[in-house]
C-alpha cells in the first residue's frame, strides 16, 4: 500500500506556522474503529485526570507513555505520524505520551493559553524544543464545542514562563496578549480523522464546550531520541516499535 506521510509543502507549512492540519489523514473507517473503542472504553472515564480551568469548569483527559498492542497504540506507533514527525525535526523521534481528550457537551472546561514547552521543559526536563503533538480528532471540532485556538507563527517567540491558572499552566498572559496584537488566532475545526500537527512552542488555548456536542480527540507525543530527559524523572523512556499503515485495519481486539 502507499505510504501516507505529509508532504513537503506541509512541513514547510509546519515550519512557518508552527502547524499544519492534515485533513482526512486516517480514512472513515480508522476513525469509525477509533470512535467505536475509544466511546465504549470506561478506562478512558475511570482513569482520567478532572483538570480544572481558571472558572472551575472540567475537562477529562486520560494519558499514558507506555505504547501496547491496544487500537490507540496502531494509532501512536503509526509509521504516518512518526515519519512524519521525523521528517520535521531531522531525527529520530521516541513516543513520550498519548492521551484521550474528553470535553463533555455543556460542562468541558477551557484550557488556557499555553504551550506545551512550557512545562515539558521543566517538568519532563527537555532542554530543546524539539517535540511534536499530533491530534487526531474522534469527533468533530467546532468553535461551538470547543476546538483547539492556535497563534500563527507564534513558536517562533521561543518559550515563555507558565504559572498556575486553576488546575492547569498558562503562558504569561501579557507575553499572549502583545503576542495577539499581531499574530493571527486561528480556530482548528477539524473533521474526525483530521490530523493537527503542531509544534510544542505554540501557543495554543481552547474554550468552554457550551455546545450540546462533546469534542473529542487523540493526542500523542513525540521528542527527539537526542532530547530525552537530562535527569531521570517521571518521563521515562520506553521503546517504540512503529507499526505499518494498515495496522488500524487489520488490529483484532484480544
Amino acid at each position: 500500500m502507499n505510504k501516507i506521510k505529509l508532504t513537503n509543502e506541509q512541513i514547510a507549512e509546519f515550519n512557518e506556522n508552527g502547524y499544519v492540519i492534515a485533513k482526512g489523514y486516517f480514512n472513515d473507517k480508522e476513525v469509525a474503529r477509533l470512535q467505536e473503542v475509544a466511546y465504549n472504553d470506561p478506562r478512558l472515564h475511570s482513569d482520567a485526570w478532572h483538570q480544572k480551568d481558571s472558572t472551575g469548569a472540567v475537562s477529562k483527559v486520560c494519558i499514558w507513555q507506555e505504547t501496547t498492542d491496544d487500537l490507540y497504540s496502531m494509532f501512536s506507533r503509526s509509521r504516518r505520524l512518526i515519519d512524519s514527525c521525523e521528517q520535521i525535526i531531522g531525527e529520530e523521534m521516541y513516543h513520550t505520551s498519548t492521551k484521550v481528550m474528553m470535553k463533555e457537551s455543556k460542562v468541558g472546561g477551557a484550557w488556557e493559553w499555553h504551550q506545551d514547552f512550557g512545562y515539558w521543559h521543566h517538568d519532563n526536563l527537555m532542554l530543546y524544543p524539539k517535540a511534536i503533538s499530533c491530534m487526531v480528532a474522534i469527533s468533530e471540532a467546532t468553535k461551538e464545542n470547543g476546538c483547539l485556538q492556535v497563534l500563527k507563527a507564534s513558536h517562533k517567540l521561543g518559550r515563555l514562563n507558565h504559572n498556575k491558572t486553576g488546575d492547569q499552566k498558562g503562558a504569561e498572559l501579557k507575553f499572549v496578549e502583545e503576542a495577539m496584537k499581531t499574530l493571527e488566532l486561528v480556530y482548528v475545526e477539524l473533521e474526525p480523522g483530521d490530523t493537527l500537527f503542531f509544534d510544542c512552542n505554540l501557543l495554543h488555548k481552547s474554550n468552554q464546550n457550551k455546545s450540546d456536542n462533546p469534542r473529542w480527540s487523540m493526542i500523542s507525543a513525540y521528542n527527539a531520541m537526542s532530547n530525552q530527559p537530562f535527569e531521570e524523572n517521571e518521563a521515562e523512556y520506553f521503546p517504540l516499535n512503529r507499526v505499518d499503515d494498515d495496522a488500524i485495519i487489520n488490529w483484532k481486539a484480544s
